[in-house]
């Protein structure tokens, strides 16, 4: 019997392993999702489960407004933080909430990451804003999310953590790695002397040339 999206569930399962392994997460905290291209279906973590027991069967299939489509077990309570940010952005193909340490400390200050470092800007798109705080799995915050976020590629949850998103799940998971090491790399700043961001203009014209230089599609 064909598993639907059996690739993609697999993806969720190696990117999870891969995040435990960064330090991005610990125990069963986080969640992760794949948007399919062409059926619109969104792939995400099941709630409470141990990554490292996962098979791809436990991944559960949802369409954007949360109406499970395949899997038998419960979806991730941010489902709707995830199909939220999927509805408003048609360019996201892939999202990581994870609480790594250094930004979910800036996030528990509810404070915006500076933008000091310009890989941060070349692959965020400037300062990581921090959404205000609400409940953990409530539409409310999944709203809150969606409206911070705005263009850029990651975000922050006041008093719970981060989220990183991309066309696809391994620029997701490339960007969530970034935040971490722009979130260390401001506190430790910041502890030395003043900041100074990059300003946004600039924060701009990285990202521009990033999107448009970056990788080897550039090359050809």
């Amino acid at each position: 019997m064909i598993l639907l999206l059996e690739q993609q569930r697999k993806k969720i399962i190696e990117i999870a392993l891969r995040a435990q392994n960064e330090k991005l997460i610990v125990l069963t905290f986080g969640n992760f999702s794949i948007r399919d291209k062409e059926t619109g279906y969104i792939c995400v973590t099941p709630s409470g489960m141990n990554y490292k027991e996962l098979v791809p069967e436990d991944i559960v299939v949802v369409d954007e407004n949360c109406n499970i489509i395949d899997g038998k077990r419960k979806p991730s309570i941010e489902t709707p933080m995830h199909c939220a940010v999927y509805r408003k952005r048609k360019d996201v193909n892939g999202i990581v909430h994870t609480h790594s340490s250094f930004a979910t400390a800036w996030a528990c200050c509810e404070q915006d990451i500076p933008c000091v470092v310009a890989e941060v800007a070349a692959l965020i798109g400037g300062d990581i804003k921090c959404a205000p705080y609400r409940p953990m799995g409530t539409n409310e915050l999944a709203d809150i999310v969606a409206e911070t976020i705005g263009d850029n590629d990651a975000v922050l949850l006041a008093k719970h953590g981060a989220l990183a998103v991309g066309p696809d799940i391994e620029i997701a998971f490339t960007n969530a790695v970034v935040v971490e090491e722009g979130a260390k790399v401001a506190y430790y700043a910041k502890s030395i002397g003043k900041l100074e961001p990059i300003p946004q203009e600039e924060c701009r014209a990285l990202r521009k040339a990033t999107i448009e230089k970056y990788g080897q599609k550039y090359n050809k």
